[in-house]
């Protein structure tokens, strides 16, 4: 694009960034990967030396989103303390640690003839990611990029525009030193008209992944001409079936909602089979000690008749607070039916000692996440092997679940042969 052209078009920047990120990710696909480390261990080290500044700059935003009014909701997901500062270069230990799939052959086998044939594995190349508050996203997503060979750009909320600038640097100067081109990993401050005009560019751009709220995700698939990688809403679901254990079950389900109410895996709906019912009473008296609000079936209400009754919109929310909506079901192919009707999809567990029900669930909840005997809080990458995640899918087509480096590549089919043709 001239310089002329710049001038006349509003969306210059965006598309010039855009453009810095396909030519990074064509230098990127064969970075060694000590260098990538090497970029990683110093942005840990950038990190741990301007701790305070960070922290500085994470209050002035706080400031003003309490000011503006924001939700507490999401005032919460704005905190970029110390604490998870630390957390954050850990990860990025971690994340050093991890193998490197680029380049990685698989699935090799020889042809009749003779010829060898695998895949190999292979940045996706560049990634948009789109995201509210959430500083910590900007290391987390910027590292798995860089690791799995992608330049990313990283479109983060005018919220965190403080944090974000001064991420931003440290993500330069830890590039620069380690030798790899700065344009890897873009922090770039865009308006809306700009981020929709960035959606349009198929040509450039490979992958987004939004990661905020409905609103957000919703206006970014509307607009987006590439592919997204998404999850819109995570209603998870404790299920207590027959034979489960009470204090087992209790303890997952007080984890699985107040560990941290405000993120995606975190349950909302519960439900309790028939069998069980004469725990109900107990059960909801200890969720109100630790003042969880329940919302209940009418059955439910005739034993517990201090509950709220539950609405048909209940079933489906995604509260992101300390409430529960609670439904009594019978038998464990209503409770199925239940999720698969009602759930988001994400991450769903059930509480039973019967073998048997356990693997009818497994099988038959179609979520990305089922676990058993277990809080939904392990739906975490960091629990799963990746040291963070770059997002949770709730897609089916390439990646489910928690992301990891594994999800941002692809691969290419490569063949070795000796000079034979196929006429032969």
């Amino acid at each position: 694009m001239s310089e002329n052209q710049e001038k006349l078009n509003p969306y210059a920047d965006a598309v010039k960034a855009a453009w810095k990120a396909r030519e990074a990710s064509r230098t990127l696909r064969t970075v060694p990967t000590v260098m990538k480390n090497r970029t990683l261990h110093i942005l840990s080290e950038l990190l741990q030396k301007h701790m305070k500044s960070i922290v500085t700059a994470n209050g002035k935003d706080l400031k003003q989103a309490r000011t503006s009014g924001l939700l507490q909701a999401h005032i919460n997901r704005l905190i970029f303390d110390a604490p998870k500062i630390e957390a954050r270069i850990r990860s990025l230990e971690k994340i050093q640690r991890l193998p490197d799939p680029v380049g990685r052959m698989e699935k090799m086998g020889v042809m009749e003839n003779g010829i060898t044939y695998g895949r190999m594995r292979v940045p996706l190349g560049v990634i948009l990611m789109i995201y509210e508050a959430r500083p910590h996203v900007t290391i987390n997503a910027g590292a798995f990029a860089l690791k799995s060979g992608n330049a990313i750009i990283l479109k983060g909320g005018s919220e965190a525009s403080h944090c974000l600038t001064l991420l931003s640097l440290l993500w330069k100067e830890a590039l620069t030193q380690a030798g790899i081109i700065a344009d890897a990993v873009q922090v770039v401050t865009l308006s809306h008209d700009e981020v929709t005009h960035l959606l349009s560019q198929s040509n450039l751009i490979d992958l987004v992944i939004p990661r905020g709220g409905k609103g957000l995700i919703e206006s970014v698939c509307k607009s987006s001409k590439i592919p997204v990688i998404k999850h819109f809403e995570g209603n998870c679901h404790v299920y207590i079936g027959r034979h489960a254990h009470r204090e087992k079950a209790l303890s997952i389900i007080l984890d699985s909602k107040l560990l941290m109410p405000d993120v995606c895996n975190a349950a909302e709906s519960l439900l309790i089979d028939r069998s069980m019912i004469d725990w109900l009473p107990d059960l909801v008296e200890e969720l109100h000690h630790h003042e969880i609000e329940v919302r209940g079936c009418p059955e439910s209400i005739q034993r517990v008749d201090t509950l709220k009754p539950a609405t048909e919109e209940d079933y489906g929310a995604e509260y992101l607070d300390t409430i529960y909506s609670l439904k009594v079901v019978d038998g464990i192919d209503e409770a199925i039916t239940h999720i698969n009707n009602y759930g988001s999809g994400h991450t769903d567990t059930i509480v039973t000692e019967d073998y048997s029900d356990a693997q009818k669930f497994v099988k038959e909840v179609d979520s990305s996440v089922v676990l058993v005997n277990a809080s939904t809080m392990f739906c975490d990458g960091e629990s799963l092997g990746m040291s963070a995640e770059i997002g949770i899918s709730t897609d089916k087509l390439h990646a489910r679940g928690p992301m990891g480096l594994e999800e941002l590549t692809s691969y290419k089919f490569v063949l070795w042969g000796k000079g034979q043709v196929m006429g032969e």
